[in-house]
């Protein structure tokens, strides 16, 4: 008897810590990896979910995108067979980009979305930007199945991410090739971007900089193609409340992209502030980095809230 009662405390005690380890785990970030949104050339193309402990209805779609080549794990750790987010400084050890780390914003709310493309090494400018206009459109399609509410996404990025960020968001109306179902013929509008030290004339770009042709075959356009791909051929009063934020001695995206672009936004009347990064290369420092995400959060605390 006395043998029973102690396996039945036994028992009774690993279904407590088995429903306390669950109950646990509900309240920490949750990864959805490898979400499907479209295929190109017979491949995949995914993005990740990482949803909060405490979401707010709000979502942000950050691109993952580094000289328009686009990895798998950027900003998520595998941890004990557990994938969690990154600090900015073992993002900063392993030399990718903390100031797009999106840990601030899920630990504030934000379910983020963390968009792959065709790299730019397989595929050509007019693709990777059509994977990109496809996966926003999916994303708003199943915003309800992720808690968030399809008014209320940013678009954030930097660099290459930046661009096609800025690229189309603002131009939602430029559709899928080949588009059937109501979501794929539907626009790809947010609410509100977030960038970093973007590209916005391509043209530009590579005239400053020619020697980029050699590093990046994605570059590798007709004039026509680089004012086609260009966020500064698109804004409008139709644009999203926008944040452009830029280092003033960044010498692989000059500063005067930031400025051209924030210049056309204020001319057509959009909400827009520009923040220039004091003594700030294209890749900043931590504390630099922790500023440009404060900045970001902020952003879409104004324009996302509820």
């Amino acid at each position: 008897m006395l043998r029973l009662s102690l396996r039945l405390l036994m028992a009774l005690f690993i279904i407590s810590c088995t429903s306390t380890n669950h109950k646990d785990r509900s309240k920490q970030v949750q990864f959805e990896i490898d979400v499907i949104y479209g295929h190109s050339h017979g491949m995949a193309m995914t993005f990740d979910v990482i949803q909060p402990a405490k979401p707010n209805g709000a979502g942000v779609i950050l691109t993952n995108s580094g000289g328009w080549k686009s990895p798998n794990d950027t900003y998520k750790l595998l941890d004990s067979g557990h994938y969690r987010l990154a600090s900015n400084e073992e993002l900063y050890a392993l030399e990718m980009w903390p100031i797009l780390n999106p840990k601030l914003l899920v630990d504030n709310g934000y379910t983020v979305f963390e968009v792959r493309h065709g790299s730019g090494t397989k595929f050509d400018m007019p693709e990777l930007v059509q994977h990109v206009r496809r996966a926003i459109r999916f994303i708003k399609h199943h915003a309800k199945d992720y808690g968030v509410d399809s008014n209320r996404i940013g678009l954030w990025g930097g660099s290459a991410s930046g661009h096609l960020s800025l690229l189309i968001g603002s131009s939602p109306e430029i559709g899928l090739k080949g588009a059937k179902a109501d979501w794929e013929k539907a626009n790809s509008s947010v609410t509100a971007i977030a960038t970093f030290a973007s590209p916005t004339d391509l043209s530009l770009f590579v005239k400053d900089n020619p020697e980029m042709k050699k590093y990046f075959r994605v570059l590798h356009l007709t004039e026509e193609q680089y004012t086609e791909f260009s966020p500064i051929s698109y804004v409008s009063s139709e644009d999203p409340p926008t944040l452009i934020m830029h280092g003033n001695t960044d010498d692989i995206i000059p500063i005067k992209h930031g400025e051209m672009i924030f210049d056309a936004l204020q001319e057509a009347g959009v909400a827009s502030e520009y923040i220039e990064f004091d003594n700030t290369s294209h890749i900043p420092t931590l504390a630099q980095s922790k500023r440009g995400v404060d900045e970001a959060l902020k952003w879409f605390d104004k324009y996302l809230s509820d």
